[in-house]
């Protein structure tokens, strides 16, 4: 049996837990590269243990729950399975720089609107106006400029998903699931009457080359070799999972930025040298390579997805410890990715260390795993990755973005990895770029330990218990 913290047992240590989700999540780097939680959960603390994990995800070990967070199980499952990996085996062969760059080209665009109107409004909350950007940023990458309905259902999709602040009973129990079902489904029919669309008015371009994700699988379509539910199946999916986990990094982002003045000064004068004044493209973003170490060294210290779970589904070992069918093993990027092993001064926030980092000295395929790893990876990494790029270069050089005064933002695990309460003042830039006088951390500063208050880069302090569960208003 793996080596673990006491109270091990049938309830393991759920209560320290949850008092501090992530400070036990470091805590227990001290009993080595296997972690046994409780009786039937353990933490893969090292970069060989995540690769093995998620290389063997679909056979080994599974994702035993679904999008709306229902258990699968049986024949069924395993049917369902089968053809979405064939679908997203399609598609992911088709997402890459080349197919993609016309719809990646209209991300500045889009982000220069949305910058507009939270100029008009002085100060925006942070993850309600990030979210809301994102949704609109991967719904035209996944289906072009005509989105319709699809933003706002993401947004009522991602309500009706938050956990409840109080256990409900029964009857509200059913209520809820009946509306979860009925915006998925309502969601599920607006992208596929989109896709139909884009299906019919692109049949006969003479550019056969997919420039959105509906592109590519309607093409997929024509071959026989998917079906429209599962062209549907795959745009959902993505649509849900990348707005809400791309608004999170950009959020911690322009957290950083603001607690950097001096890096937040090298983004924007990187945008004015290699933008003179337009809006940058994707083909900019191999020149952004300082913005491009900040999105880095930002999904490092706070990766949206910071605990991802499996359940083994046939005996097996892992790291010499033997596991068996129903056990689950939990892999957080969080902790892997602040490993001293691996990175020096793990804690800080350190862009340069992109920039500057030796080939001779390659980092662990899995030491840095913002977006998971696998054959489950998420389909829209690389899309998030420039997203951010090209967002921090758009509103940076056109705007002033500092944390709201007065306002102290806490870590919220509620679903995501997110700075919640977070508020932002955006404004213009003065001629002569003097940020406001913040005192940084201290580049050594530690690891925070359990129970501790504070995070050492931004300053802000995790949830409560009783709070993990609040969802945070949506902007109008």
């Amino acid at each position: 049996v793996p080596p673990g913290p006491g109270g091990a047992g049938r309830h393991g240590n759920r209560r320290a837990f949850e008092r501090d989700q992530l400070g036990f999540l470091l805590h227990q780097r001290q009993y080595g590269d296997l972690v046994r939680v409780d009786d039937g959960l353990y933490l893969a603390n090292s970069p060989v243990l995540a690769e093995e994990v998620f290389k063997h995800t679909n056979t080994t070990y599974a994702i035993s729950r679904d999008l709306l967070g229902e258990e699968t199980d049986g024949g069924r499952a395993s049917e369902d399975l089968a053809r979405w990996m064939r679908a997203r085996g399609l598609a992911g062969r088709g997402l890459n720089r080349t197919s993609m760059r016309a719809a990646e080209d209209r991300l500045a665009a889009t982000a220069a609107r949305h910058a507009q109107a939270w100029r008009a409004r002085g100060t925006v909350e942070a993850i309600p106006a990030l979210e809301d950007l994102t949704a609109h940023l991967v719904a035209e990458f996944c289906l072009g400029p005509e989105t319709g309905r699809v933003p706002a259902l993401l947004a009522r999709l991602q309500d009706a998903l938050l956990p409840p602040v109080l256990p409900l009973p029964a009857r509200c129990r059913v209520l809820r699931g009946r509306r979860l079902h009925r915006v998925n489904r309502d969601l599920a029919a607006e992208v596929s009457r989109l896709v139909d669309q884009r299906r019919a008015t692109h049949r006969d371009d003479s550019d056969d080359s997919p420039h959105v994700v509906a592109d590519l699988l309607n093409s997929a379509r024509d071959e026989g070799a998917i079906t429209r539910q599962g062209a549907t199946s795959i745009i959902v999916a993505n649509l849900f999972a990348a707005h809400e986990t791309t608004a999170a990094a950009l959020a911690w982002l322009f957290l950083l930025l603001d607690r950097h003045p001096r890096i937040r000064r090298q983004v924007r004068d990187e945008a004015d040298r290699e933008l003179a004044g337009r809006l940058p493209t994707a083909a900019d973003v191999p020149r952004l390579a300082v913005t491009e170490s900040v999105v880095k060294e930002t999904l490092r210290l706070y990766p949206p997805l910071w605990l991802i779970e499996r359940t083994v589904e046939e005996p097996t070992e892992l790291g010499g410890f033997p596991l068996r069918p129903g056990q689950r093993v939990a892999v957080s990027p969080f902790v892997l990715q602040r490993d001293p092993r691996h990175y020096h001064q793990p804690d800080a926030f350190l862009p340069d260390r992109w920039t500057g980092r030796s080939p001779a000295d390659p980092l662990p395929k899995y030491a840095f795993m913002p977006f998971g790893g696998g054959p489950r990876t998420c389909l829209g990494t690389h899309f998030a990755t420039v997203a951010m790029t090209v967002t921090t270069a758009t509103l940076t050089s056109s705007y002033q973005i500092n944390r709201t005064p007065g306002t102290t933002p806490v870590f919220s695990t509620r679903t995501i990895l997110q700075p919640h309460k977070l508020a932002l003042d955006i404004t213009d830039h003065p001629h002569d770029l003097r940020p406001r006088p913040v005192a940084a951390p201290a580049a050594s500063a530690g690891t925070p330990a359990p129970g501790s208050a504070r995070c050492p880069f931004t300053g802000i302090a995790p949830l409560p218990p009783t709070d993990r569960r609040t969802p945070a208003r949506r902007a109008p």
